[in-house]
């Protein structure tokens, strides 16, 4: 019942022209995460809610595309001015293989730029997240998530280790990624950690490496972003990020920005879930609510 009412009321502030307009001269920044194959069999990863089946992200693209403009997170960055109209951009989060496999083929045939921000531990290292560890339930990882790093570790040890290295991006992949114009990459740390859940000099020191790498992988194809990992932001870093050549860093929470101004070290990002992309129904809600 929440949902048609949601879908009924997005659906006639769309039609007055309500939803266009309240994003005038402002751009709403999609979070995606995981696109796969139509039709694939629920598989035991975690998260499942994160991944959209590549037909619901082409559509859901076509459809915002007919009503917003796309546009690329690093020009909006460097003009620091509003964009012309109502605009979206489309951002990743971690560095799945599966940007390249199945979200790219998409994004370049209907002409729509993205920023891929990266965890460069899963690129360089091939090292899998903790939370792909076999038989992490989805409630498990969110209980986990809060615990301090430590006492996540020493309860994770109760699970097998992930093997899950093929799962990640490679750099050559990047490279021709950043080659088509159309794909730029941020920063999304490092390890992937909780950056305000460490000391501050071990989180400085895991954005740098992960923008270090970036630097030497795919410089000509750099946004000088950061996406903070599960959006948990911290305020003293700004001066830090800025000396690194950051100009902007993203949280999760909802909204659209004029420009990046004061908030600038963290933006709104608004995220696109499975039932989301997949229940058209929604998608002016999902404008909607970015407010």
């Amino acid at each position: 019942m929440r949902t048609l009412l949601k879908a009924s009321f997005a659906r006639l502030a769309a039609a007055t022209g309500a939803v266009r307009r309240r994003h005038a001269g402002r751009l709403v920044v999609l979070t995606f995460h995981r696109v796969r194959p139509d039709g694939e069999a629920a598989a035991g990863r975690p998260l499942r809610a994160l991944e959209t089946p590549v037909s619901d992200f082409r559509r859901l693209l076509v459809w915002l595309r007919a009503r917003y403009e796309p546009l690329a997170l690093a020009d909006w960055l460097a003009r620091e001015a509003p964009p012309a109209r109502a605009a979206f951009a489309v951002t990743f989060d971690d560095g799945w293989a599966d940007n390249y496999h199945h979200a790219f083929p998409v994004l370049r045939d209907l002409g729509i730029p993205a920023t891929i921000f990266l965890a460069t531990g899963a690129v360089e290292d091939r090292t899998p997240f903790w939370w792909q560890r076999p038989g992490l339930a989805d409630a498990e990882i969110e209980r986990l998530k809060r615990l301090p790093a430590a006492e996540r570790a020493a309860q994770l040890a109760a699970f097998p280790a992930a093997d899950a290295a093929a799962d990640f991006l490679t750099w050559k992949q990047v490279r021709e990624m950043g080659r088509s114009g159309l794909v730029r990459f941020g920063a999304h740390g490092h390890g992937h950690g909780l950056l305000d859940q460490v000391p501050r000099a071990d989180a400085l020191a895991d954005v740098r490496r992960c923008w270090d790498l970036l630097q030497a992988n795919a410089p000509d194809a750099l946004v000088p972003a950061l996406a903070w990992p599960n959006g948990n932001a911290r305020a003293d870093l700004a001066s830090d990020l800025e000396a690194l050549g950051l100009r902007a860093a993203f949280g999760t929470a909802r909204g659209a920005a004029a420009a990046p101004g004061a908030a600038r070290w963290n933006l709104p990002r608004n995220d696109v879930d499975r039932r989301v992309a997949g229940q058209p129904g929604l998608w002016n809600w999902l404008l909607w609510r970015a407010n």
